[in-house]
């Protein structure tokens, strides 16, 4: 394996995304992966998921996917479907697109890195989840017990769970001691970025990473 390329939240942004995918140079040694919301908001939602497929692309599981894979478990059960929108989107997909779906992991470690969508609290295992934690890796952004002591989750984080990577909060790229966030808005009109880790023996050097970033083409959402 040769670097790890970690893709903040897509959302249909797929222009950018093949701009910064050619800044970066991707290799065939090379693990891309994207902490997921590849879809929805943005101008080629269809496209950019089987792009991610067609390219062997690995994707998390946002809270966008698993509305799909809420979808798909409802329409096998033929219980009513909430969410017209995304509804209309799944819809479209493939057989294969949904399979690629439902392989998707909704986290991933890989030596000292681990990649989620959201965010994870410091009382998670990720080796025994419950379900609703696994909606906790998808939506988290905020823990404290009441309005007043709300901090931002990676604050807190004493990387018991490896180094995290993650997207879901549009902002600049936010550094803490054991969390990276790399969700830089681009559907709103900011920037797509991805982070590069190099290995070093048997680890992945988090204090080395490399940020890439491109341009928004124009405010999407």
């Amino acid at each position: 394996m040769g670097r790890i390329v970690i893709y903040g939240d897509i959302h249909g942004c797929l222009d950018e995304w093949r701009k910064l995918r050619q800044k970066i140079g991707v290799g065939a040694n090379d693990c891309e992966i994207s902490v997921g919301d590849l879809f929805s908001k943005g101008p080629k939602p269809l496209e950019t998921l089987k792009y991610a497929r067609s390219e062997g692309i690995i994707t998390i599981v946002g809270n966008h996917e698993e509305k799909l894979l809420e979808i798909a478990s409802a329409k096998k059960l033929g219980e009513p479907i909430e969410s017209r929108a995304h509804l209309e989107f799944f819809d479209k997909l493939s057989a294969n697109d949904v399979a690629y779906l439902f392989a998707s992991p909704r986290f991933l470690k890989i030596a000292n890195l681990t990649i989620v969508h959201a965010g994870l609290t410091n009382s998670m295992c990720l080796d025994r989840l419950s379900e609703d934690q696994y909606s906790i890796l998808t939506r988290l952004r905020y823990v404290g017990a009441g309005a007043m002591d709300y901090r931002f989750w990676s604050e807190l984080y004493n990387g018991n769970q490896g180094f995290v990577v993650y997207g879901h909060t549009p902002r600049e790229i936010r550094r803490d001691k054991h969390a990276l966030g790399i969700d830089t808005g681009c559907v709103y009109g900011y920037k797509l970025s991805a982070a590069i880790f190099e290995r070093r023996g048997e680890r992945f050097d988090a204090d080395a990473v490399e940020i890439a970033q491109v341009d928004a083409k124009e405010r999407y959402a």
